[in-house]
Parts: structure tokens; sequence; C-alpha cells
């Protein structure tokens, strides 16, 4: 039995909630976040049903693009770079669009002409002088909001 020799007394930390202050707003924070992915989508006309084809080697911007997709009801399927011919094909054949980071552009182009319709494709990242998603994202994004 504790008496009033053997009080335990509390940290300071316990008695008094520390603040909680958010995290500072980056300079140039990524657009690849999933409710600028989704407002993008929107943007282009993908919705239920739609298939994305993504080729997009950053784990990150990938999982962000996967979920705004998801929000507007689009499928994604995920390509290897090392995919053969034929399937990369096969798969471009069904998509509504395509994202492709500028680095695999080779890997993209082994299918071009297998196919006998291209999907709208969207390059990712430094190299691609038009059509470059992550410009196109900065767009629809909001200065200071985190979606």
């Amino acid at each position: 039995m504790l008496g009033a020799r053997h009080s335990v007394t509390h940290p300071a930390s316990l008695e008094k909630p520390a603040l909680l202050r958010p995290a500072p707003l980056e300079e140039n924070p990524s657009p690849f976040v999933p409710g600028v992915c989704a407002k993008w989508a929107r943007a282009e006309g993908i919705g239920f049903g739609d298939l994305a084809v993504l080729m997009v080697a950053d784990p990150l911007e990938a999982a962000a693009l996967r979920q705004g997709f998801a929000w507007v009801g689009a499928r994604t399927k995920d390509l290897d770079p090392a995919i053969g011919e034929h399937e990369l094909a096969l798969v471009l054949s069904g998509a509504s669009l395509a994202i492709v980071d500028s680095a695999l552009a080779p890997n993209y182009a082994r299918a071009l002409g297998r196919l006998d319709r291209l999907p709208p494709l969207w390059w990712n990242g430094p190299g691609a002088d038009f059509a470059r998603l992550d410009h196109a994202l900065a767009e629809h994004a909001e200065p200071g909001r985190v979606c």
C-alpha cells in the first residue's frame, strides 16, 4: 500500500499536453497527391471503368496516381518496363490513358507498331517536352492545401 511517503509524481510532459504544430510547407511541394490526381483525372474525362496504364518508377507517385484514379472510379494497371512487346501492346490496346516516365520511353515505344489505336499519353518527369504530368497536376493543386 502506497502512503504519502510513496507518492508517484507524473512527469511534466504528462501533466500538460504538448502543442502540435503542422509540418512547415515545402517550398515546392510535390503535386503527386491523391486529391490533385483525382481532380486532374476528372478534368481529363477519366471516370468509372476507364483503365489507366502506369509505367511509373517512383512508388509514391504511383500510389498517389492509383488512389486518385480509384476516387474517380477508374482502374489502374502497373506495367513492368521489362514486359514483352506483345503483352505491352495488348494492355495498351484496352487503355483509356497511359502515364509513362520519360526515362522509360524506349520501353513504351516497343509496342507502338503493334497498336491500331494509341491511348492518350502523359509523360512523367524531366526530359518531357509536352504532355508532362507533373506540370498538369501542379495546375490543379491549390497552394497551401494538402489533399
